[in-house]
């Protein structure tokens, strides 16, 4: 597959993508052995939401709501929505054994929230505007159902700033799992949620190291997608063009990066 193709994407068909990726992934989401970075960083993104005792939260494009469990036990009620059906069993499940009480599962769009206007408090999304095409249709509901003087945390990959760079990045991640289709460029959400008529408050980046071989297994990766991705990386080892992950070996194990951006923004 050449990395630099255009990507040109039918919301129907990356719907299809979605379902079909998500599904595949509902037990494999939150494990810890195959997706550590997600679960040890969940610390970090509750505390910058700096979440309430009456805070009505929402938490978008949740996959099983790793997110909402987190804030459930700090805040007055969580609703988790998400668009695969499997995502919302697997949360429920890890909710009910936990004993969570105040969240509710909601199937939905994140391009079309079914909730009232003004309806939050405390609105997030976490790794979801990667895989639409126009991250702008979610960002305007966010902001829809979000209340004056409350708050929208979106946080998710960033690619380069470098055009080229940022397509390879992104053909790799797609390699990994097609219904990923494009990370905006470092920054741009700041001024995507301006555009939508919030006032950030708040922006955090991190670089954040993953061993590739978890990574693909927890995406469940085709042998030969998953092939294509180790070669991106070695030959970048063996000195050719930068794919943006920045591979690197470690005791003899593959290792690459990833740009994690978190923007938190008010609601004027």
């Amino acid at each position: 597959m050449d990395l630099k193709e255009t990507w040109v994407v039918d919301d129907r068909e990356q719907h299809r993508r979605v379902l079909d990726a998500f599904t595949r992934q509902a037990a494999t989401f939150e494990d810890p052995r195959l997706n550590q970075a997600f679960t040890s960083w969940l610390p970090r993104l509750l505390a910058m939401a700096d979440p309430r005792g009456d805070d009505v939260c929402l938490d978008v494009a949740a996959g099983t709501s790793l997110v909402g469990r987190g804030l459930a036990a700090r805040v007055a009620c969580v609703v988790a929505l998400d668009a695969t059906p499997a995502m919302l069993r697997e949360g429920r499940r890890h909710a009910d054994a936990a004993g969570v009480r105040n969240l509710t599962f909601l199937l939905g769009d994140a391009a079309r929230l079914p909730c009232r206007t003004a309806a939050f408090s405390l609105v997030v999304t976490r790794f979801s505007l990667h895989h639409v095409s126009d991250p702008a249709g979610p960002l305007r509901e966010m902001v829809r159902v979000c209340r004056d003087g409350g708050r929208v945390i979106v946080q998710d990959l960033a690619a380069s700033t470098d055009p080229g760079v940022a397509r390879r990045q992104d053909g790799l991640e797609r390699l990994r799992d097609p219904s990923h289709v494009r990370m905006l460029p470092a920054g741009a959400l700041r001024e995507r949620l301006e555009e939508a008529g919030m006032r950030v408050t708040a922006a955090d980046t991190v670089t954040v190291e993953r061993p590739v071989a978890q990574w693909l297994r927890q995406a469940l990766t085709e042998g030969d997608a998953a092939a294509a991705v180790v070669d991106q990386f070695e030959r970048e080892l063996a000195g050719g063009e930068p794919t943006g992950l920045r591979p690197s070996r470690r005791d003899g194990e593959l290792w690459f990066e990833q740009t994690w951006e978190t923007t938190i923004a008010v609601k004027p």
